[in-house]
């Protein structure tokens, strides 16, 4: 994600975040810059041999999109965060999963949304409480009903990935944090198959100080908040912006690309009121063309397999950048 001259003379002051939401329920709905040229899709690689960076500015250069399936893309009997469902996801044409990452009593690393196993396995009480091995035991959810399936360990889902040429989404819960998370990363050698989220600039700086060869999302509502982040150390070419779930921003994510940053929006949300049922509402999803011709490069649905489909020509794309 290349950064231009111009944005050295355009840096303002850092402005601060929303608090960290992995500070509350989760049920509730080195620091010198990368040397060298950045990377090109006009390069005579191979788009799967190129680096994610190179990737991503693929998807911004030529119009591409990279699709991320909440959770992993759940349906029916498969239930959220299991390699299974991510297996089918893929299979289905979604090549990304957004994945939550929580820590185990011994200190392991699972995937698992809430703090609490009651909804999401046929366990009770806090994660944090619980061994890998008691987790494991258990039988994850799907619609509210036990499945054969089990909560998989990071590194697993990390292997998974490495081995199918998947994209995963790291979410870390407020059980884990991050240094463990990035030594399974590197220990996978996924820096090219993973994106990490951040929620606050101090998040984003530490995260970039603590692994800067891996691509974080920071929360960007202005252009401010991305000079910010720049002036405090984060390289643009290793980050994309997260513009929330809210409302569509096409003014802001053509300013970001400008600078040569993707931009990533959800249309998850509560049920009644996320976009991902208003834009299906009459059974046609223009909605989403809509937003990629608006410059949305990444963005994250829980309606995988009607939206992948909707969105053929500008996934054939992503596809020709190597996702």
């Amino acid at each position: 994600m290349r950064f231009t001259l111009i944005a050295a003379a355009l840096l303002l002051a850092a402005c601060g975040q929303p608090s960290d939401p992995t500070a509350a329920a989760s049920t509730d709905a080195p620091e010198a810059p990368i040397s060298g040229p950045a990377e090109s899709p006009a390069e005579s690689a191979p788009a799967a041999t190129k680096s994610l960076p190179a990737r991503l500015d693929c998807l911004r250069e030529t119009g591409g999109l990279l699709l991320i399936g909440h959770r992993g893309g759940p349906r029916g009997a498969f239930p959220e965060n299991a390699i299974e469902t991510f297996e089918r996801t893929f299979k289905a044409g979604t090549r990304a999963m957004e994945v939550d990452i929580a820590e185990t009593k011994d200190g392991k690393l699972v995937l698992m949304h809430d703090d609490e196993l009651d909804r999401t396995t046929t366990g009770t009480g806090l994660v944090a409480d619980h061994t890998l091995a008691e987790i494991q035991a258990l039988n994850l959810r799907a619609a509210g009903k036990p499945t054969d399936f089990h909560a998989p360990t990071l590194e697993a889902a990390l292997e998974w990935a490495v081995k199918t040429g998947a994209f995963l989404e790291l979410d870390k819960k407020r059980s884990a944090s991050y240094g463990p998370i990035i030594a399974a990363i590197r220990a996978a050698k996924a820096e090219n198959n993973v994106l990490l989220i951040t929620y606050t600039d101090d998040q984003a700086v530490e995260v970039h100080k603590l692994a800067p060869e891996l691509v974080i999302t920071a929360t960007i509502d202005t252009m401010g908040e991305f000079h910010g982040l720049v002036e405090r150390g984060v390289n643009p070419q290793r980050l994309l912006a997260w513009t929330g779930v809210t409302e569509p921003r096409p003014q802001l994510w053509k300013e970001l690309a400008e600078m040569g940053v993707e931009s990533v929006f959800g249309t998850t949300g509560p049920r009644d009121t996320a976009y991902d049922t208003l834009y299906w509402a009459d059974d046609n999803g223009d909605e989403y063309n809509t937003l990629a011709a608006d410059g949305l490069a990444i963005f994250v649905t829980g309606l995988t397999d009607k939206t992948s489909r909707q969105l053929g020509k500008e996934l054939a794309k992503g596809k020709a950048c190597g996702f």
